[in-house]
C-alpha cells in the first residue's frame, strides 16, 4: 500500500499541468484501493468496508472531475486531500492516523479559500478541523498512556474513547456543530466534486476512526446512551433545516449531519450493547450506513454540477433521462426507502433500537425507544427533503440542455446504491435466516440479539415486487387520472409555478419561532442555526470580556505586573509545600 500511496502523492504533482490525466490515473487508483479493502474485510471483519466505500467514492468523484473541473489549483488540493483519506485508512499507529487526518483537511481548506464567495467559511472549517484534531490527538495520547504503544491497542479505560469522540463528532458536523458541515459547502461555493469528497468521504474518516476506537475500548452503556441521543438530536435537526434550506448544496450538506446522526446513533448502540450478537449486528449497522451515506451523496452532490446556480427556485438544470433516473435512486437511499443500501441500514438501526429496549428491560429503555423515535422523525423531514430536491432540480424541472457524460456517472452511482442494497444480505452471512415469512432459504436478512430472529427483511425480494405490483395496478386500472384542485400555495403569494421554498413554507411557518429565515445576496433564502448564532453570540461576548479584562488588567502598569508576580510566587510556594 505503500508504493499506492507514493503514487498518489505524485499524481497531486503532476495534476499542477496536466489535471486531466491525474483524475484519470486517481479513478485507477481508487479502484485497487477498492481491491485492498476488499481484502482487508476479510481480515479485519467490517473495517475493510470503509476503504472500499472510500475507493468507490474517489473513483466516481475523479472520473466526474474530468469532465467538471475548470479550476486552476482544484486538482492538487482534491488529490492531496485524497492522499490524507488514504493514508488513515491505513494507518497502523495515532501518528500515522494524524497525519492523514491532517493530510486531508489542509487541501481541503485552501480549495474552499479558492474558490471562495466570502472568507468566513474557509477560516471556519480549518479552525473546526483544528479543534477537531487537538481532542483526537489528546485521546490518543491519553491511549499511549495505557498502553505504552503508538499502535492501535485495546484501551483499558473509556477516557479515550470519549475525547476522540468528541473530536470526531465536530469533523462529522454533530449537533450541536452543524456548521462545520453546511458552511463550507454551502456559503464556501465547493466545486461539486470537492463538495462529493468533503460530504462522503471526510466524514467517512471521522466516522472510521470512531470506530476503529470504540473496537478498541471497553464497553460502556451510559457513553453509548450519550451517544445515541446526540446522533439522534442531530439526524432531527439535520434534517429539519435540510427540509427548509433552499441552497442546492445547503440542503445536501444537512442532509450530511442528518446521516452523521444516525450513524452515530448506530455507534453508541455498538458501545452499550451488553452481548456479543447485538454488538456485531450494530457494527453492521454502522456499516451500512457509512455505505448507504457515502455513496449516495457522492452522487447527489456531483448531480449538483448539472445545476446552474445556487437557489433551488431558481436554478437551471441539465438533465436527461439518465439524470434523473439516478437522482431519483439517490434519494430514495437517502430517504431510507426499500430496497436501496439506505432503506436496509435505516431499518437495521430502528431494529436494533427496539432490540436494545428490550434486552435492557428497565429504567433505560426508554433512551432507545426516544432516540428511535426522534429518529423516525428525523426521517420523515429526511424524506421530504428529498422529494424537494429531486422534484425541483430534477422531474419537473425544465431542462436547458444535456450532458450525458456527467449524467451516466451520476445513473451507475445510482444503480450501484440500488443493487447493493438488494444484495445487502450477502455481505452478512451470520445474519442470514433460513425459510421464514415464506422467503426461500438464504434470501433474509434477520435481525437478532440472541440465537432467535428479532425481525427480518428480503430487499432482494422487494427489488421484483415493487415493478411487478406496478405493473400489476396498471393493468388492473389503467393509467392514473389527474384532476384539477385549487390552487394552495403553503401560505406563500401564489405565483405561476409553485416553487420549492412554498413546498417547505408549512414548516417555516409552523416552526417561525426556531427557524429564522434568512435572505442573502444572491437571493438565496434559508433558515438560519440557531446553534451557529449561539455559538457567535458567546464568542462576541467572550471577545468583550477578553478586552475588558485586557484593558483592566493588562495596561502596562508596572504596579499590576508587580502583583502578579508575587501572586504567582505565593502560588508556587503553597504548590510545593502541598506536594
Amino acid at each position: 500500500m505503500e508504493y499506492l500511496i507514493i503514487f498518489t502523492l505524485v499524481l497531486a504533482l503532476i495534476s499542477v499541468k496536466w489535471k486531466r490525466i491525474a483524475y484519470a490515473l486517481l479513478s485507477l487508483d481508487s479502484l485497487f484501493f477498492i481491491w485492498f479493502g476488499i481484502n482487508q474485510f476479510s481480515l479485519l471483519n467490517y473495517l475493510g468496508v470503509f476503504s472500499i466505500v472510500g475507493g468507490f467514492v474517489w473513483f466516481f468523484s475523479s472520473l466526474f472531475s474530468i469532465f467538471y473541473d475548470h479550476e486552476k489549483w482544484l486538482a492538487p488540493s482534491f488529490i492531496t486531500s485524497i492522499l490524507g483519506m488514504q493514508i488513515a485508512l491505513i494507518s497502523s499507529t495515532y501518528l500515522q492516523f494524524l497525519a492523514g487526518y491532517e493530510i486531508m483537511t489542509i487541501p481541503a481548506y485552501f480549495a474552499i479559500g479558492v474558490n471562495r464567495l466570502m472568507k468566513s467559511p474557509a477560516f471556519t472549517f480549518m479552525a473546526f478541523g483544528e479543534f477537531s484534531t487537538v481532542l483526537v490527538l489528546v485521546g490518543f495520547l491519553d491511549a499511549y498512556l495505557q498502553t505504552g504503544s503508538l499502535y492501535f491497542q485495546h484501551v483499558f479505560t473509556y477516557l479515550p474513547l470519549v475525547l476522540v469522540s468528541f473530536g470526531f463528532m465536530i469533523k462529522m458536523g454533530i449537533f450541536p456543530f452543524l456548521v462545520t458541515e453546511w458552511l463550507p459547502i454551502a456559503h464556501g461555493s465547493a466545486p461539486s466534486n470537492l463538495s462529493a469528497i468533503l460530504s462522503a468521504s471526510m466524514t467517512l474518516i471521522a466516522v472510521y476512526g470512531l470506530t476503529r476506537m470504540a473496537i478498541l475500548s471497553p464497553s460502556d452503556i451510559f457513553l453509548g446512551l450519550l451517544l445515541m441521543a446526540i446522533g439522534a438530536f442531530s439526524t432531527l435537526f439535520g434534517s429539519l433545516y435540510s427540509y427548509v434550506n433552499e441552497h442546492v448544496k445547503g440542503l445536501l450538506a444537512f442532509s450530511t449531519v442528518e446521516n452523521d446522526g444516525a450513524i452515530l446513533a448506530s455507534i453508541g448502540l455498538y458501545i452499550s450493547y451488553p452481548n456479543h450478537v447485538l454488538s456485531l449486528f450494530a457494527l453492521a449497522t454502522v456499516t451500512l450506513f457509512v455505505s448507504a451515506h457515502s455513496l449516495a451523496k457522492t452522487g447527489l452532490f456531483l448531480s449538483t454540477g448539472l445545476i446552474q446556480g445556487e437557489s433551488i427556485s431558481s436554478s437551471n438544470t441539465l438533465k436527461d433521462t439518465f439524470s434523473v433516473v439516478g437522482v431519483v435512486l439517490l434519494t430514495s437511499s437517502m430517504s431510507g426507502l426499500l430496497p436501496t443500501l439506505g432503506g436496509v441500514a435505516t431499518w437495521a438501526l430502528l431494529e436494533s433500537l427496539f432490540m436494545d429496549a428490550f434486552v435492557l428491560h428497565s429504567v433505560l429503555s426508554i433512551i432507545p425507544i426516544l432516540v428511535g423515535t426522534i429518529i423516525a422523525m428525523g426521517e420523515g423531514f429526511a424524506t421530504a427533503a428529498m422529494i424537494k430536491y429531486v422534484s425541483f432540480t430534477q422531474i419537473f424541472k425544465t431542462s436547458y440542455g444535456k450532458d450525458i457524460r456527467k449524467s451516466a456517472i451520476v445513473l451507475t452511482v445510482g444503480v450501484l446504491v440500488l443493487i447493493a442494497g438488494s444484495l445487502s444480505i450477502f455481505l452478512f452471512p451470520s445474519f442470514i435466516s433460513g425459510t421464514n415469512l415464506g422467503v426461500p432459504p438464504g434470501f433474509l436478512l434477520s435481525s437478532r440479539f440472541s440465537s432467535s430472529a428479532f425481525g427480518g427483511i428480503a430487499p432482494f425480494f422487494i427489488l421484483f415486487l415493487i415493478p411487478f405490483f406496478s405493473l400489476l395496478l396498471i393493468l388492473v386500472f389503467g393509467k392514473p387520472k389527474t384532476r384539477t384542485a385549487e390552487v394552495w400555495n403553503n401560505g406563500r403569494e401564489i405565483k405561476d409555478k409553485y416553487t420549492s421554498f412554498a413546498y417547505s413554507n408549512n414548516i417555516r411557518l409552523m416552526l417561525r419561532k426556531l427557524l429564522r429565515t434568512k435572505v442573502l445576496i444572491n437571493g438565496v433564502e434559508i433558515a438560519e442555526d440557531i446553534f451557529w448564532i449561539a455559538m457567535l453570540k458567546i464568542s462576541r461576548s467572550y471577545i468583550k470580556f477578553s478586552k475588558l479584562i485586557a484593558t483592566a488588567y493588562m495596561n502596562s502598569d508596572l504596579r499590576i505586573y508587580m502583583v502578579y508576580m508575587i501572586i504567582a510566587f505565593i502560588v508556587v510556594v503553597l504548590l510545593v509545600v502541598v506536594i
